[in-house]
């Protein structure tokens, strides 16, 4: 690498030399190039180990920048490709081929599993841009990439895999922000989501993890959990997660419905669980309803949990009585 300070490994005895017991510093300095280059690339391996990168694309950039950063990051990045694209006009074209190309396998190992989107706003025909297979998108940042007028709609089954969403913005779409109806789940990285028609994040017996979420003047909830019914052997109940500082959820309810909040659990087997240090007074502000208490409520829970899941306290549960609670039992009638 350019600049860099070669530091060979040494070994140094010392010898005695006549009576005099002068001794001589004999260097061995037999460590090759190779060596040392494998040295330092378990070095940064080691570092890199407690360092999660923040996009594939940072993996993929720096892998390529150096053979140091080659040779530290052995493990090949995964199959990808990005949009905007010569052969597909729409977003929503390119993640049907490739759906396609995946068929009726979970994975396959000559299909992209990685989308990149660029820095850009994209629109779509109709609310949504669906995905029926598993997928990781990839945008260039929040608020640098933008679907604009239409929200993700996560479909599949359960065991089909999960859905990836990062780094970017959903912004206007005409019904929810990002919705998993009964399907696949799905994780959220930096995303904002802001001025939808309905709920900015609904999950309809799915689960849902969100780190460093943003919801923000969505027409009803913020973030809403609703557990699936089916049929009468099969309940598929929904779970949102929220983790990282930067989550914040206001000025949600722009339509002033009774059921809307800025944390929704909209049946008693739904829930909404805030990572510690998380807490519902931090996160959800500015939300409401007719009845003007629209932070925090529905049949319910909201609980605060540790990184492993573990639950450490009930903040909310759906009681008219609960203390503290946002609630109004009317909103369910």
């Amino acid at each position: 690498m350019s600049g860099e300070t070669k530091e060979p490994t040494t070994t140094a005895t010392l010898e005695d030399e006549g009576e005099g017991g002068e001794g001589g510093l004999v260097i061995n300095t037999a460590t090759s190039l190779a060596s040392r280059l494998n040295q330092r690339a378990d070095l940064l391996r080691r570092i890199f180990s407690f360092h999660k990168t923040k996009n594939p694309k940072e993996y993929i950039n720096l892998r390529s920048s150096s053979k140091l950063f080659h040779r530290a990051l052995h493990q090949p990045p995964p199959l990808w490709t990005s949009f905007p694209c010569s052969n597909h006009v729409t977003l929503q074209s390119l993640v049907d081929r490739l759906e396609e190309l995946r068929g009726d396998g979970k994975s396959s190992s000559n299909v992209p599993s990685v989308l990149f989107i660029d820095e850009g706003e994209y629109s779509a025909e109709g609310n949504y841009i669906t995905m029926k297979k598993p997928l990781a998108m990839y945008g260039a940042g929040r608020g640098l990439t933008t679907l604009v007028g239409a929200g993700l709609e996560i479909e599949g089954n359960k065991t089909d895999g999960i859905v990836e969403i990062e780094d970017l913005t959903i912004k206007g779409a005409g019904d929810n922000g990002l919705s998993a109806e009964a399907g696949m789940n799905v994780i959220m990285r930096g995303c904002t989501v802001e001025d939808c028609k309905w709920e900015g994040v609904y999950a309809y017996g799915a689960d849902i993890s969100c780190d460093d979420l943003q919801v923000v003047g969505c027409g009803n909830s913020g973030v809403s959990a609703w557990t699936h019914y089916e049929h009468a052997d099969r309940v598929d109940n929904a779970t949102i997660t929220l983790s990282g500082q930067g989550t914040t959820i206001q000025g949600n309810g722009t339509t002033g419905y009774n059921d809307s909040y800025g944390l929704h659990t909209e049946d008693p087997s739904s829930s909404i669980h805030l990572v510690r240090p998380l807490t519902k007074e931090q996160i959800s502000t500015n939300n409401r309803n007719i009845s003007n208490g629209g932070n925090w409520g529905g049949p319910g829970t909201i609980k605060q949990v540790d990184n492993d899941g573990v639950v450490l306290q009930i903040l909310y549960k759906g009681e008219a009585s609960s203390e503290g609670s946002n609630y109004d039992p009317a909103s369910t009638n």
